[in-house]
């Protein structure tokens, strides 16, 4: 495992008037560069555990270290300053540009004009919005336009560590997807802690290195990678919070490069009718493709043939939904389900790499 960035050692928080705590004796260690997920049940303490990181909330006791230093030995403003916060409602100035929003925190280390204008202008490329829309106000950005902005505001000042509290939530499904492909595509470039609470296991599955799973009282049940969590649940809350369709989230984890492709029908166009009869029975199947050296024209039906005596003289029709190594086999569930023929092509850029089957993807979950 990589250094640690943030270690917390028995933490735990009991409010005022409180008789049990929000956060009990928790423990666990964020390594450097690494995505962690905080998950839970509602009263699960996870925006709690959260805000102590960064002391908007107290510890009642416990350490948090912060890159080898504990928290509390320093200022809490000289603490925020290092750390990144990104909310749900985004919390943006409305009176404030989007460049003037972006820039609060180097204004207030002290940089220079010159220095903060740059680093604006990068950070709208970074997150990708369209020149010129520092000059906007909130009001006039889209919810997602806002979330991208709440980003790029909270790595103004380049911060080792970025804290995130549901901070997709407030957006419809579909831009709360691109959203997530937007941050793991930032995260590769910039390679910062994150610690990122959510509601929602399919984007925490998705988004995290590591999940830390918590019980009501700020308990944590289980702390491991996505996929370990999805395959050897800790206990039977774990397991029950996961949800029926854990095996299906696994498959979210899994590349279709880790399965060994069938070569799939494929004749060449210079193929006769029987010969491409005899390929489409030896697969079991009433379709074939036509193409030769790793490159695919398209398919044809076995009703097609009726009355050919070559492919050749017949018009293909183009493959319509094909996937990618690095595709997900929820992506090859998804494409076989969806498709006439019940497999999924798989291609590198134009190349053929062969068909994904039904019973492959099964076998994967199973293991």
């Amino acid at each position: 495992m990589p250094d640690a960035m943030i270690r917390l050692e028995a933490v735990s928080k009991t409010f005022p008037g409180s008789t049990a705590p929000a956060v009990d004796r928790l423990s666990f260690d964020v390594p450097e560069g690494e995505i962690v997920v905080l998950i839970g049940p509602s009263g699960c303490g996870k925006t709690t555990t959260l805000k102590m990181i960064n002391r908007l909330v107290e510890p009642t006791a416990g350490t948090i270290e912060v890159a080898g230093k504990d928290i509390t030995s320093l200022e809490a403003h000289q603490l925020r300053r290092g750390i990144g916060y990104v909310i749900q409602q985004v919390g943006l100035f409305p009176h404030k540009t989007i460049a003037d929003n972006i820039a609060v925190v180097p204004r207030l280390l002290g940089w220079d004009a010159s220095r903060i204008s740059a680093r604006v202008d990068e950070l709208v490329e970074l997150v990708e919005l369209e020149p010129g829309m520092g000059h906007r106000y909130p009001s006039e950005l889209s919810g997602g336009q806002r979330q991208r902005v709440g980003v790029a505001r909270a790595l103004a000042a380049d911060p080792p560590v970025l804290l995130m509290d549901e901070p997709f939530g407030a957006v419809d499904p579909i831009v709360r997807a691109r959203l997530q492909d937007e941050l793991l595509r930032l995260q590769a470039q910039v390679r910062k802690t994150i610690v990122f609470v959510t509601h929602d296991i399919d984007e925490a599955v998705k988004l995290g290195d590591r999940i830390a799973l918590l019980n009501v009282g700020g308990i944590l049940e289980q702390y491991d990678p996505p996929a370990a969590v999805l395959r050897d649940p800790a206990s039977e809350f774990v397991a029950d919070f996961l949800g029926t369709d854990r095996g299906l989230k696994r498959l979210s984890l899994l590349p279709i490069s880790g399965v060994e492709l069938l070569p799939g029908p494929v004749v060449p166009p210079s193929a006769t009718a029987a010969e491409a009869r005899q390929v489409m029975a030896e697969h079991g199947l009433d379709w074939f493709m036509v193409g030769q050296d790793g490159r695919i024209s398209g398919w044809l039906s076995t009703e097609d043939l009726a009355g050919a005596s070559s492919p050749a003289e017949l018009e293909v029709r183009p493959l319509r939904t094909t996937l990618s190594p690095t595709s997900s086999l929820r992506d090859g569930l998804d494409a076989v389900v969806s498709s006439r023929s019940r497999v999924a092509t798989v291609f590198d850029g134009d190349s053929y790499l062969g068909i994904l089957t039904i019973d492959q993807i099964s076998q994967e979950v199973l293991r």
